[in-house]
C-alpha cells in the first residue's frame, strides 16, 4: 500500500519499505519508522491541530445501540505473501499467520462511538523497557530470594492504551464548623493520693463557609478493563502536550486496545478525581485547629473530553501460579509494578523489632 495513512478506513495500514520492499514499523528509539531488513527510515508528521476538545454531551446523546460491538470479521489480503484470513473487527493489530507481517485494522476504531483524536508515541525503547523491569526485579528485600531469577524475562509488551481525557470549569460553595482548640486545666488525684493538675484539649465550634473555583485540565481516565485506574496512575504523569494527530503507522509493530469504558462511564471516573481534588482544597481553607459537618455544593460547566492512545511497556509473569503486572511508562520511563511478598522475611523484621522493644523495656525497667 501507498506510505501515506490511508483515507478509507476499510484498509489495513501496512507500510512497506520504498527502499527493499519489507515492511517498516515505528522505532521508539529512532521515533522514526524503521525497515529492520535494510535499515531505511522514514518520517511521520508531528502535526497535532486535529488533537482537539469535544463537548461531552455531544458523546452522551450518542445512543449505546450506535455503538455497534460484536465479533464480525473482515477478510484481510495481505500484501506482503498474498494469504487471505479472517480478521475480528475489534482487533486492531495483528500478525499476518503467515508471514508474521505486522498490520493495523483501521476499522477496529470503527466499532466505537469515539475515534482517537491524538497519539502519543513511544519513546521508551524495548531494551530500555527490559533493562527497568531486570533493575527492579532484583530490588526489595521482602520480595522471594527466588524472584530475582525472572529478570531474564523478555516478554514485555508495547502497547497503545486508551485514555479519555476531561476539562471542567467549577465553583464550590462550602460549609463546616471549624474548631479552635483550647486548653483548661483539670485537677485530679492520682493511684497513691496525690491531687495533681493538668492541661486538658477542649474544642470551641463556630460555623465557616467560603468559595473555592478551578479548572480541571486533562483529567486523565484509564478506557480500557485489562488495568486499574489506581495501578496505571502510579505510571503518570504523561506529557500530554506531546499529543500527535492520530496517525495508525505509529501504532505498527506494537500492540493496541479499543476503549471498554466508554465516554460516560469515564467520566464518572473523572467527576470522582475532580472531587477529591476540590474536598481537599476546601479542606486547606477552612479556618481554625480541626472541622466537622463539612458540605460542599460544586458546580461544573463547559464539559470537555478527547479520545487518546498513550504508550505503556507491560510486564505480566506469574510465581506461584499468581500473575503480577509491571508497566513502564513508554514516554518517561516511569515504572510501577506489584511483586509477592516473602512472609517469612517479614515475621523475621517483626520478632527482630519485637525483641528489641521488648530489650529495651526490660533495661528501662531494670534503671
Amino acid at each position: 500500500m501507498s506510505e501515506q495513512q490511508p483515507e478509507n478506513l476499510d484498509q489495513i495500514v501496512h507500510v512497506d519499505c520504498n527502499a527493499c520492499g519489507s515492511e517498516m514499523v515505528y522505532d521508539p528509539g529512532k521515533q522514526l519508522m524503521l525497515c529492520h531488513h535494510c535499515g531505511n527510515t522514514q518520517d511521520l508528521p508531528k502535526a497535532s491541530d486535529r488533537v482537539i476538545e469535544r463537548s461531552i454531551s455531544e458523546a452522551m446523546q450518542l445512543e449505546q445501540t450506535a455503538l455497534g460491538f460484536g465479533a464480525d470479521t473482515k477478510v484481510f489480503h495481505c500484501n506482503s505473501c498474498g494469504a487471505e484470513t479472517a480478521v475480528n473487527l475489534e482487533t486492531v493489530t495483528f500478525e499476518c499467520p503467515f508471514c508474521s507481517s505486522t498490520n493495523v485494522n483501521e476499522e477496529a476504531q470503527e466499532t466505537r462511538v469515539v475515534r482517537p483524536s491524538g497519539v502519543l508515541p513511544f519513546k521508551i525503547s524495548r531494551p530500555q523497557a527490559l533493562e527497568k523491569f531486570r533493575t527492579w526485579i532484583k530490588k526489595g528485600f521482602f520480595a522471594p530470594s527466588k524472584l530475582k531469577k525472572l529478570a531474564k524475562l523478555d516478554k514485555i509488551h508495547s502497547v497503545y492504551l486508551p485514555f479519555w481525557t476531561y476539562d471542567a470549569d467549577t465553583a464550590s460553595q462550602w460549609t463546616a464548623m471549624s474548631g479552635r482548640y483550647y486548653y483548661e486545666t483539670q485537677t485530679y488525684t492520682d493511684n497513691e493520693g496525690n491531687v495533681k493538675t493538668r492541661q486538658v484539649q477542649k474544642t470551641r465550634w463556630y460555623p465557616s463557609s467560603g468559595y473555592y473555583q478551578h479548572h480541571f485540565n486533562d483529567v486523565l481516565v484509564l478506557g480500557s478493563h485489562g488495568l486499574t485506574q489506581n495501578f496505571a496512575e502510579k505510571i503518570f504523569p504523561f506529557e500530554l502536550a506531546e499529543v500527535l494527530n492520530y496517525d495508525a503507522r505509529y501504532i505498527l509493530g506494537h500492540e493496541s486496545e479499543v476503549y471498554q469504558k466508554d465516554v460516560q462511564e469515564g467520566y464518572g471516573v473523572a467527576d470522582g478525581i475532580m472531587d477529591a481534588h476540590i474536598r481537599n482544597a476546601v479542606v486547606r481553607q477552612i479556618p481554625g485547629d480541626t472541622y466537622k459537618n463539612l458540605h460542599i455544593n460544586t458546580h461544573k460547566n463547559r464539559i470537555t473530553f478527547k479520545h487518546i492512545l498513550l504508550p505503556i511497556w507491560i510486564a505480566a509473569y506469574k510465581y506461584n501460579n499468581k500473575v503480577y503486572k509491571f508497566l513502564v511508562n513508554g514516554q518517561t520511563g516511569k515504572i510501577n509494578g506489584k511483586k509477592p511478598v516473602a512472609w517469612w522475611k517479614v515475621a523475621l523484621i517483626v520478632a527482630i523489632v519485637g525483641g528489641g522493644i521488648a530489650a529495651a523495656a526490660f533495661f528501662l525497667g531494670g534503671n
